[in-house]
């Protein structure tokens, strides 16, 4: 008996190129994907109507309501806080401070920080908040 010869079968190395595109965007996503940065605690802001715009180059503080400071997601107490402040506006005096305090915060807490915010030599402050759900 004579059998005719048998041709290769070409499916895998049409598939190949495929699988090669597939793993290369799986990966790309998933680099993508983790270089989001996180807040190191929640914060919530309130609800304004007024429609600033956060500057992309300032500093951000963030204010949670158990009392919790961090500058640019960096946590810290409120004392290594405005140390830091200091020794930032020392050499870069027109420095703006982006504060993104939570809602929840008690509003004495908030003007007593602010307070301390001018007094380390903050000239510039804005207070980030949330569109007014209309």
């Amino acid at each position: 008996m004579h059998f005719p010869d048998r041709r290769p079968d070409q499916t895998e190395e049409r598939i190949l190129p495929l699988i090669n595109v597939v793993f290369l965007l799986l990966i790309f996503f998933m680099i993508a994907g983790s270089l989001s940065v996180t807040e190191p605690f929640d914060v919530v802001p309130p609800s304004s109507t007024s429609q600033g715009q956060h500057e992309p180059d300032s500093l951000v503080i963030l204010m949670g309501a158990g009392g919790r400071f961090a500058l640019d997601n960096e946590p810290m107490t409120r004392s290594q806080l405005l140390a830091q402040i200091e020794t930032i506006l020392q050499a870069q005096p027109q420095t703006a401070i982006t504060l993104k305090a939570d809602g929840d915060l008690p509003g004495n807490a908030l003007v007593r920080f602010t307070q301390a915010l001018y007094e380390a030599g903050v000239k510039t402050l804005r207070l980030l908040t949330e569109p007014q759900a209309e």
